[in-house]
């Protein structure tokens, strides 16, 4: 080795060891965390070069994570002191109450229990269950607690009724004050527990007080006054303390008490009070939901079209001029509630008053004693046509359910049961008024769709049918009129109105061109295809009645030609539906044509001889003439459109035509004419069998 390389060498061991030199001197100057992370570079570069050599390494599928199989968590097991604790004090209570009675009983029969003992013992029993239901309630058992003071309002009303009615110590005035006060002193308990219970017994308790204590001495007055403010204050305890069931037991034992007051004492004389009374808790609990103070769910409406239709039937006990005014002022006090809900833009409130104030007029309408009910029809009539308008315009959907319901019944009832024979008639005015409306409903229903229809007029598109149904029946109504004072027999009637049928038909089939008119246009084809069917089997006239002849052929003729021209359109694809989109086979529709013209053929052929009398033999020589001429036309006509089943049907009937040749017609007919019947048809077969062979 030279020197130079040595030297080489030499410097740089040199150099390193001057360079560890400074970096331990580095070391010792930096701060414990910087030291730290410089101790965490290795560890992190050893981490990185891991990580490289991962991703260096051919990528492995990774397993499957481990399914975790989720446990359903167990159903909340049924807790058996709980539910005794609930239900146990209410039973005892109950079992408690009844050995008293039982032991009072023996303490009576034995005469160690005197009257005043008694009611002195009833009072004190409700002044200890008193105490200890609020001591209970107060130190946490809520549920005892209660208990023990619903049993304090229970025996109170009990020991005063039986101080009043069994024993005579209280009179009416102060038995009642007595019962009032406890029902009071319930509701206040209720209102400071916020327990629906306590709310419970004291309604029930209120309402059975003037039954226990008899009410001998009140009035009517004052029996409805009592009610009405029961009624009220229980009223406001439900709502205030937001308790729902006994809101609806309240409403429910108000109207029953008021019913069997009324069956009991008869109520002869007090109508005017009963529905007075009724009247003012109709009014308080329309001014309730007005304001808010109910709560505007499901259950707060129904319970006001319930109270409307309870307060109607309690108006029916007044007299006819008293129950017209007061249906009348029900009606425009919901017409002005609904326009000053309207004016409020409060939508759901403006809905529940429409629909209340549509069905108000209605009552209104059906309480006149009109001497012609036809009035009242054509009232309803109106009443349920504007009632829809309403809805539609102000998108209200109870307004337009209440407003079709009654249009309904109205408009079935004219249809069953309300037809018309003069032309100047209430009931043509009714059938009117009927249509006129009807035109009114379809427009409102077009110009202002319910939103679930905005943008899909299909189902109003169809049901222009039923309108169109109608107005037909108007049609063969006014037919019926002209026909009469007309001399022309049942089967020419009916023909005549079959022919104006077919023209109105005719005239609806061209509803197509009209952007809303294509269900129209199904339903005339539709009804077309009935009448023709129906038209198929109608006799043409009487024996021997040539008038009664002519008419009814010429409108089966037009029905004829009328559904050649609908099934040859067909083929053409002229018709307003496609024949693809009809699916229908041609050949086997020529068919059915070619039965229909058949029956038509002989139906017609045998009543014109019966009209004009002819011959048993002129007859049957004629009819084989044209069995023959339907036969060859039906092979030839089959041949020129392709029709395989045309053609054999055609040759199946010459075959019948050559056997009623020889087996009708050769022993029904004299020599003579059978001589020309035979000779003229085998020339003419003759002639059509050489006509086929140059085919």
């Amino acid at each position: 080795m030279s020197e130079e390389l040595k030297d080489l060498i030499k410097r740089v061991a040199d150099l390193e060891g001057e360079v560890g030199s400074l970096k331990q001197q580095l070391r010792e100057m930096r701060s414990p965390q910087l030291v730290a992370k410089e101790q965490l570079k290795p560890v992190r570069s050893a981490v990185s070069t891991e990580s490289a050599r991962q991703v260096a390494a051919p990528k492995v599928k990774p397993a499957a994570p481990p399914t975790v199989s989720v446990e359903r968590q167990p159903r909340k097991e049924f807790n058996l002191e709980q539910a005794l604790s609930a239900w146990l004090p209410r039973v005892f209570m109950f079992i408690l109450l009844l050995g008293v009675l039982w032991g009072l009983k023996v303490g009576m029969d034995k005469g160690f229990i005197t009257n005043p003992v008694r009611v002195g013992m009833g009072y004190a029993g409700t002044a200890l269950l008193y105490f200890l239901g609020m001591r209970y309630y107060g130190s946490g058992k809520k549920g005892f607690g209660l208990t023990l003071l619903g049993g304090f309002i229970g025996l109170g009303i009990l020991t005063t009724f039986a101080a009043h009615h069994l024993y005579g110590y209280l009179n009416f005035t102060w038995a009642f004050l007595v019962g009032v006060a406890y029902i009071i002193a319930g509701l206040l308990l209720s209102r400071k527990t916020k327990s629906e219970t306590l709310t419970l017994f004291s309604a029930i308790a209120g309402f059975l007080l003037p039954f226990l204590l008899e009410g001998e001495g009140a009035t009517a007055i004052q029996f409805c006054s009592y009610i009405l403010l029961l009624f009220l204050s229980l009223f406001y305890v439900s709502l205030s303390q937001h308790h729902k069931y006994s809101f609806y037991v309240t409403y429910v034992l108000f109207h029953l008490t008021l019913l069997t007051y009324g069956i009991l004492d008869g109520a002869s004389g007090d109508e005017t009070i009963l529905v007075g009374t009724v009247l003012v808790q109709h009014l308080a609990l329309l001014v309730f939901y007005l304001k808010g103070s109910i709560s505007r769910s499901v259950f707060s409406e129904v319970l006001l079209y319930t109270n409307f239709v309870f307060t109607i039937g309690w108006i029916k006990l007044l007299d006819y001029g008293q129950e017209v005014t007061v249906y009348g002022l029900l009606a425009l006090l919901y017409i002005a509630l609904a326009v000053y809900a309207f004016r409020k833009k409060d939508g759901l409130l403006h809905g529940v008053l429409l629909a209340v104030s549509v069905f108000a007029v209605c009552v209104f309408i059906l309480a006149f004693n009109l001497e012609d009910s036809r009035v009242r029809l054509m009232l309803l009539l109106v009443n349920g046509a504007v009632g829809a308008w309403v809805g539609l315009r102000y998108d209200t959907l109870r307004t337009i359910f209440t407003s079709a319901i009654i249009y309904l019944f109205a408009s079935i009832f004219v249809l069953s049961t309300l037809q018309f024979s003069v032309f100047w008639s209430l009931e043509h005015a009714v059938w009117l008024v009927f249509l006129a409306t009807m035109g009114g409903v379809f427009y409102t229903l077009y110009r202002y769709p319910p939103a679930l229809l905005k943008g899909k007029t299909v189902g109003i598109d169809q049901s222009l049918v039923a309108g169109q149904v109608v107005v037909l029946l108007y049609v063969n109504l006014v037919t019926r009129i002209g026909l009469a004072h007309s001399q022309v027999s049942y089967g020419t009637s009916l023909h005549v109105q079959s022919m104006v049928l077919l023209v109105a038909l005719v005239a609806m089939y061209f509803c197509y061109r009209w952007r809303r008119g294509l269900y129209l246009t199904s339903g005339a084809v539709a009804l077309f295809l009935l009448a023709s069917f129906l038209m198929l089997f109608t006799s043409v006239g009487a024996y021997g009645v040539r008038g009664d002849f002519l008419i009814p052929f010429f409108v089966q003729l037009a029905y004829a030609v009328t559904l050649t021209v609908m099934v040859w359109a067909i083929m053409q694809e002229r018709f307003f539906v496609s024949q693809q989109v009809l699916k229908l086979r041609m050949p086997m529709v020529a068919v059915g044509m070619q039965v229909v013209y058949f029956i038509l053929l002989n139906k017609w052929y045998f009543a014109f001889t019966a009209a004009y009398t002819w011959d048993l033999e002129y007859v049957l020589f004629v009819h084989t003439f044209l069995l023959f001429a339907f036969a060859f036309g039906s092979v030839s006509f089959g041949g020129k459109m392709g029709w395989k089943y045309v053609k054999i049907v055609g040759a199946v009937l010459i075959g019948v035509c050559v056997l009623k040749l020889f087996i009708v017609d050769l022993a029904s007919i004299s020599i003579l004419v059978r001589a020309i019947l035979f000779i003229i048809v085998g020339i003419v077969g003759l002639l059509y069998s050489r006509t086929l062979l140059k085919e």
